[in-house]
Order: structure tokens, then C-alpha cells, then sequence
């Protein structure tokens, strides 16, 4: 259990100030963003321009799920969406109709991790428990499931060619499979403890694996061996979530909090120097980052309920996202750049329209 969870507000939205528009988790069926997020009718996103820093935050609309929300993903066209949660529900949405697409029932047993092959064919889940499974992201149907973990599986993430994927377990082991006939590929040893965060780098020659040993190890997949060893802040925090710049030229990790008072924070990671490059003002622990497709912008949330949005170059906050009662689990932006949606462990499905003088939402 995290001992850096911030406590839970004591307020929360009045009935007349939201209504909930129920899902229910029965068997993967569909789609639409609409039927993914609890609307909020009186709530309005801010008029807000990202680059000046100091404008109102941003608050988006939000929908109740029926438990923690672990992990989204956005298909590389934007067309679905994919929701998975701890006790094991899996919803795939379609923003252009107004209800679930593929929805599959609640196991019990948490799914940590999804993510959409790049042609958006198939979806990837960590889990229910060791088990890492291939969704057919059309029709729902179980494509295949890779059973080498001994422990629960707890992140995966395609290669840029969508030829391989990469899974990671809760007790620091890591795979890599071929996505055609399931079979495993390399074993990658060095982690010795949870691997929490994967990432491709977008020429697919590097794997960036994050874990809660305190490391980021970059491997060299022609190789198959372990190329460099980031240490993270040297501290030997927690890293919980990687993500690779598209240009590929810089890495973004997010470390937790201490239990002597020192807060989380996000570093950049030039990868040609091999030097860090900036870090955010310390807050508590980070579990999701994700840079905006034009590069310029990164994404960060945790355990302040908000979600950052920062300037690459200057390094300054150009805006918060709020709304969240919770932990943020994960965050992806729509390919447009223009949408950013999240999850937390506050059961919320968050989605945030960052378009200049945006007043409302696109659908959910």
C-alpha cells in the first residue's frame, strides 16, 4: 500500500451539481466517449491559453467508474479509448457514438496496465493477475494471453512497429514477446523490484524500464543486453512511470515521495548527454507522465490530485488540471494534442479539452 497518498477532500460534488451516468461492467460490447465520463452539467472548462502560465485552471468533465481507475490509452487515430481498473474491468470507447463500444466484465483481479498496438488493431492488458493479454480492440475478443509472469504483470507497452511488446511484473521481472504467435522473446534481468513504468523509444532500438528498485534501465534491444543504468534522483526513490520525448531525444521519469518529508518530483533525461536536464518543484509522488505529440509539453500527476502541464523548453508550468478527489494513476493525450484524458484512484475517468478558450467538452 503507498504510504504517500494525500488525504481525500473533504467535499465532493452535490447531487445537483453532476449526475452520474452509470456503465455497467458486464462483457467487452459499445462505444462512444460519451458514455465513458461522468458529466458534469454545471461545471465548464476554463477559457485558458497554455503558454501564459498564470490562467484559471483548467477543470474537466468526469465519470464514476465502478472502482479505481489503474491505466487509459488512446488509439494511435484517436478513435478508441480504453479504460482498465483494479478490480479488473476493461471498457474500450469510441469517441464518435455516444456509448460503451466493448466493455469487459470486473474479475476481480486488478488489470494494471493497457495499452493500444500502434495500428490500433489490438489491445494489450496487464493482467487479470500474471497473465498479459492481446484484445481483439474491434470485437473484444481474447486474441491470445502470454503466460510467462509467476506474479502479476503490472505494465506493458508495444514497439513502434507494433512487432513486439513488452511486459513488466510486480517483482521486477521483465519480458518481451512477439505479438504474432505469443511466444517469448528475451528474458531482460536487472530490475529487483516492481517494474512500473515501459516505454519504447520511437525508433524501437531502446526500452526505457522504470521500477521501484530506484533505476531506469535503457536496453539495447539489438543487442538484448542492458545498455545504461539511470539512478533516478540517487536516492533510491521510487520510479514510477517513463516516457519517451517524440523526438527521442529526451526521457521523462516520474519518483515518489519519502517518508522523511522529501516530495516527488518529474526529471528530464537527455539521453545524447547522458545528464539530467531540468526537474519540476518537488510535490508528492508522480505515477503518470506523457508528452504532448508536438513535443513541447509535458504532462505530469500523482498524489496532488492535479495533472501539470510543463514547458519542455523553459521548464515553467504553463497550467493545472484539476477536478480529480484522488491519486492519478495515468495520463495520454488524444493525438491531436489538444485532448488529455485521466485516471485515478478516485474511480474518475477525467477528460480535459486544452484548445484555447475552450467552454466545453469534447464527448465522452
Amino acid at each position: 500500500m503507498r504510504q504517500d497518498f494525500p488525504p481525500r477532500p473533504s467535499t465532493v460534488l452535490a447531487p445537483d451539481e453532476a449526475r452520474t451516468y452509470p456503465v455497467r461492467v458486464r462483457a467487452l460490447t459499445g462505444g462512444g466517449l460519451a458514455a465513458l465520463v461522468l458529466i458534469l452539467g454545471a461545471v465548464i472548462l476554463m477559457a485558458h491559453e497554455p503558454a501564459t502560465g498564470d490562467a484559471e485552471p483548467i477543470r474537466g468533465r468526469f465519470r464514476r467508474q465502478p472502482a479505481p481507475v489503474s491505466s487509459v490509452a488512446i488509439a494511435p487515430d484517436g478513435r478508441a479509448l480504453a479504460v482498465a481498473g483494479s478490480d479488473g474491468f476493461l471498457e474500450i470507447q469510441d469517441p464518435s457514438l455516444g456509448r460503451p463500444r466493448r466493455v469487459h466484465a470486473g474479475s476481480g483481479i486488478p488489470i494494471r496496465s493497457v495499452a493500444f498496438s500502434p495500428d490500433g488493431t489490438t489491445l494489450a492488458s496487464a493482467g487479470p493477475g500474471p497473465d498479459v493479454n492481446l484484445w481483439d480492440a474491434a470485437t473484444g475478443e481474447l486474441r491470445a494471453t502470454m503466460t510467462g509472469h509467476s506474479e502479476p504483470a503490472c505494465s506493458v507497452a508495444f514497439s513502434p512497429d507494433g512487432r513486439t511488446l513488452a511486459s513488466g511484473s510486480i517483482a521486477g521481472r521483465l519480458k518481451l514477446w512477439d505479438v504474432e504467435d505469443g511466444q517469448e522473446l528475451i528474458p531482460l534481468a536487472g530490475h529487483s523490484d516492481e517494474v512500473r513504468g515501459l516505454a519504447f523509444a520511437p525508433d524501437g532500438r531502446t526500452l526505457a524500464s522504470g521500477s521501484f528498485d530506484g533505476t531506469i534501465k535503457l536496453w539495447n534491444l539489438a543487442s538484448g543486453g542492458e545498455a545504461s543504468t539511470v539512478r533516478g534522483d540517487g536516492k533510491g526513490r521510487r520510479v514510477y512511470c517513463v516516457a519517451f520525448s517524440p523526438d527521442g531525444k529526451t526521457l521523462a521519469f516520474g519518483v515518489g515521495a519519502t517518508p522523511f518529508g522529501e516530495k516527488g518530483m518529474v526529471m528530464l533525461w537527455d539521453l545524447a548527454a547522458r545528464r539530467e536536464r531540468s526537474r519540476t518543484p518537488g510535490q508528492s509522488s508522480f505515477s503518470a507522465v506523457a508528452f504532448a505529440p508536438d513535443g513541447r509539453t509535458l504532462a505530469s500527476g500523482g498524489g496532488d490530485r492535479v495533472v501539470k502541464l510543463w514547458d519542455i523548453e523553459t521548464g515553467k508550468e504553463r497550467a493545472t488540471l484539476v477536478g480529480h478527489e484522488g491519486y492519478i494513476e495515468s495520463i495520454v493525450f488524444f493525438p491531436d494534442g489538444r485532448t488529455l484524458v485521466t485516471g485515478g484512484q478516485d474511480d474518475l475517468v477525467g477528460l480535459f479539452d486544452l484548445s484555447p478558450g475552450a467552454k466545453t467538452s469534447h464527448r465522452l
